[in-house]
C-alpha cells in the first residue's frame, strides 16, 4: 500500500524542481478537464436541464400572469412568435423558447465538439508531462508530451476518452455515487492512454479499474487533503491555486499512477534536517612542555 505523505512529498518536489513549466502546465489542464467536452459532459447535461428547468418554470410564470391580467387584455400573438402584454412588453412563446432551446442545443454540441477533439487530447499530453516530469524536472511542454496525442493516434485517443467521459455520465445519470465510484475506478484513464496512445478505451478503463483495486478511497482521502489549500486558495482569489496548489496535486497525482503503475518515481522527497553535534574538542597535552 502507498504512503499518501510520500507521495504528496515527492509530488512537492517535483513541482518546486520545475515550478514554472508545472504551473503553466496545471493552468492548462484545469482549462481541458474544466472548461467543458466529454471530460465535463456532466456539468453541460446539467446546464441543458437547468435552462429546460428555467424555460418550464418561466412559462408557468407566464400563465400565472395571463390569469391575474384577464383575458380582455390579451389579444392573441404577433407574428414573431411575441405575445403582446397590457405595458407592450414581449412575453415568450413556446415558438421563441423553442428556438432558445435549438440555440442551447447548438452551443452544447459545439462545446461537447470542443472538449472531444481539443481538450482532451490536450489533457491527456498533460497528464504525460506530469509523467515525465517525475522523473526528469527538466522537462518542458513540447510535442512529446503535451503535443502526443495530436499526432497519428489522434483519432484513437478522441475515441478512447470520449467514451470515457459518456460513460461516466451515464453512472452518473444512474445514481451519483455509482458515478463518483467510476470515476475512480477510470481516474488513471488519462495517464494509461498518455503512454498507449493506441488502447482501446475499454482496455485502458479495465487496466485502471485493476490499478485502483484497493486504492480508491485512500485516493479520495489524497483529494481530500488538499482541500485546505483550495480554500486558502479562494482566499487569494485563486491565485494560491494557480500557483501552488493545482500543480502540487497534478504532480502528487502522477506520482500516485506511477506508484501503481510499478514503477514509483526515483525523485528524492526533501529529507527531514538533521540536527549536527556539536564537534568534540580534543586536548593535547604535551608532557615535556608541562614539566618545563
Amino acid at each position: 500500500m502507498w504512503d499518501r505523505k510520500e507521495l504528496k512529498a515527492k509530488g512537492k518536489a517535483a513541482y518546486r524542481a520545475n515550478r514554472v513549466t508545472c504551473i503553466i502546465a496545471a493552468l492548462l489542464l484545469m482549462i481541458a478537464t474544466g472548461a467543458g467536452g466529454v471530460g465535463s459532459a456532466g456539468s453541460s447535461y446539467n446546464n441543458v436541464q437547468k435552462n429546460i428547468n428555467n424555460n418550464s418554470n418561466y412559462s408557468q410564470d407566464v400563465d400565472d400572469l395571463f390569469e391575474d391580467i384577464g383575458d380582455d387584455y390579451y389579444d392573441g400573438s404577433t407574428d414573431f412568435g411575441i405575445e403582446e402584454s397590457p405595458n407592450g412588453s414581449g412575453i415568450l412563446t413556446p415558438v421563441f423558447a423553442a428556438v432558445i432551446i435549438v440555440v442551447v442545443l447548438i452551443a452544447l454540441a459545439l462545446g461537447l465538439a470542443l472538449g472531444a477533439f481539443l481538450l482532451n487530447p490536450l489533457q491527456v499530453g498533460l497528464h504525460k508531462f506530469f509523467i515525465d516530469n517525475a522523473d526528469d524536472q527538466t522537462t518542458s511542454l513540447n510535442k512529446n508530451n503535451v503535443g502526443l496525442a495530436f499526432n497519428e493516434n489522434y483519432m484513437k485517443v478522441v475515441g478512447s476518452m470520449f467514451t470515457t467521459g459518456i460513460f461516466t455520465v451515464l453512472w452518473c445519470l444512474l445514481l451519483i455515487f455509482p458515478g463518483i465510484y467510476k470515476a475512480y475506478c477510470w481516474r488513471l484513464v488519462p495517464y494509461i492512454i498518455s503512454e498507449n496512445p493506441t488502447i482501446k478505451g475499454a482496455e485502458a478503463r479495465k487496466q485502471s479499474a485493476e490499478m485502483m483495486d484497493g486504492s480508491k478511497w485512500a485516493s479520495f482521502v489524497l483529494d481530500l487533503s488538499f482541500i485546505g489549500w483550495k480554500i486558502l486558495g479562494a482566499f487569494t482569489l485563486g491565485i494560491l491555486n494557480i500557483v501552488f496548489t493545482n500543480p502540487y496535486q497534478a504532480a502528487t497525482d502522477a506520482e500516485l499512477y506511477l506508484t501503481l503503475s510499478g514503477r514509483p518515481s526515483e525523485i528524492a522527497a526533501p529529507a527531514e534536517p538533521v540536527k549536527e553535534e556539536a564537534p568534540e574538542v580534543e586536548f593535547v597535552f604535551d608532557q615535556e612542555g608541562m614539566n618545563e
